[in-house]
């Protein structure tokens, strides 16, 4: 692999911080033109700026000579950015989710250092994974039947009286076993599909439920309905709700 220079550097690192070159020049009080140069290596930084430039991209001043490595993080980083790069598109949700267990088990397992209570040997399988969770005043993490929750609680929004309200009415929504099999019979018939529209005959056979009652129950549920080609009524979950169904697959008792 060929050395990284300065100037591919701080080009380099700028975009990972996704920042423009505009931006860069009001944060080190220089002009565009200035960062321009620095990242074509028309010129250099000045020398006293080096050290400030080094620590607001957490690495050290020969890495940014390509002398020494970026942080341990950013490499991680740059690693997974290059690893989704080559994967395809189809594949880039499952790899996402080994990622997030892995991470999950290292948050568990207090980083990797104390016990696990599964066989760590074996690979991380989403499809055989049962449940595991961990609460602690820094974080939550949670993974369950392909879905890994992690949450920093150093970083939690206040709950606001008008977002418990607003919780309340999501909640009652779905607070009814016949509202929650139409919800889930829709959600497994169209959820590989996110053009498909299906009919209600098809909802019906799926949910063992009368269609009229199923009629019903949709006045209730955030639907999305449209004519089919054969003049018909087809329905799926609301495009803004597809993931509701997930997210509450996390409070099956397992």
């Amino acid at each position: 692999m060929s050395k990284i220079t300065l100037h591919e550097q701080l080009q380099k690192l700028r975009k990972e911080k996704g920042l423009t070159q505009e931006a860069l020049a009001e944060i080190f009080r220089v002009t565009n033109q200035a960062v321009s140069k620095w990242e074509s290596g028309s010129c250099y930084p000045d020398i006293a700026l080096l050290p400030e430039i080094a620590d607001f991209y957490g690495v050290s001043i020969d890495a940014l000579f390509g002398k020494g490595k970026p942080s341990e993080y950013s490499k991680i980083i740059e690693d997974i950015r290059a690893l989704f790069r080559e994967t395809p598109e189809s594949e880039c949700f499952a790899l996402a989710l080994k990622i997030a267990l892995y991470l999950h088990e290292g948050v568990v397992s207090k980083g990797y250092k104390a016990y696990l209570p599964w066989d760590a040997a074996k690979a991380l399988n989403p499809e055989t994974w049962g449940r595991s969770a961990c609460s602690e005043p820094e974080g939550v993490t949670i993974a369950q039947r392909g879905v890994v929750l992690l949450s920093d609680q150093r970083i939690r929004f206040e709950i606001s009286p008008d977002d418990i309200m607003g919780l309340w009415s999501e909640i009652q929504k779905y607070a009814d076993i016949d509202r929650l099999t139409v919800f889930f019979a829709l959600y497994e018939l169209t959820r590989r599909d996110f053009d498909l529209f299906v009919g209600i005959q098809e909802i019906g056979d799926k949910a063992k439920m009368s269609e009229e009652k199923i009629r019903e129950i949709f006045k209730r549920l955030p639907i999305h309905h449209k004519r089919l080609d054969d003049g018909s009524i087809g329905y799926r979950i609301e495009g803004s709700n597809m993931h509701i169904p997930t997210l509450l697959t996390l409070f099956i008792v397992v």
